[in-house]
Order: C-alpha cells, then structure tokens, then sequence
C-alpha cells in the first residue's frame, strides 16, 4: 500500500495529470492532504492554475477559433541551413 502522504514529486505529476484527466478519490485525497502541509507545492498547484486559466483565455486567431496566419512560415536565416 502506498503511503498516505505522497512526495512532492508525486504531487506535481497529480496536478500536471490533473489537466488532463480526472483524478482518482484517492489521489485527491493524498494531494489534498499533502497541499495542507507544503507550501512549495500550493504554490505550484496555484501557478498552474494561473497557467491554465491563462491558456484557456488565450485567442485563437480568427474569429472562427482557427489559428490566425502570421505570415511566420519562411525560414529566418537563423537557423544553420537558413538564408539570411
């Protein structure tokens, strides 16, 4: 059996999972329990929530939801290969 309280470790992957899935009650539980304790990772769990609120505001493009065209398509010259 897994012990109660996770590492941080653990904790970050829980919260980047999160995003994409649904947590188990469990793993709820074992985050929740390890956020009442540590600071680093309610701040880690905050700055992602800022980061995924901040993603999900972010435009498009077009009005359509489509990715607006930049005219960013050539090379720059940058890049070994490149013209300059």
């Amino acid at each position: 059996m897994k012990k109660l309280k996770p590492t941080c470790r653990e904790v970050h992957r829980l919260v980047s999972e999160g995003m994409d899935r649904d947590l188990t009650l469990t793993e709820r539980t074992r985050m929740r329990l390890h956020l009442m304790m540590c600071g680093a990772c309610t701040r880690f769990n905050q700055q992602m929530d800022t980061l995924r609120g901040a993603m999900r505001n972010f435009p498009l493009g077009g009005e359509d939801g489509t990715p607006g065209d930049h005219g960013d398509h050539g090379d720059h010259g940058d890049k070994p290969g490149g013209k300059p």
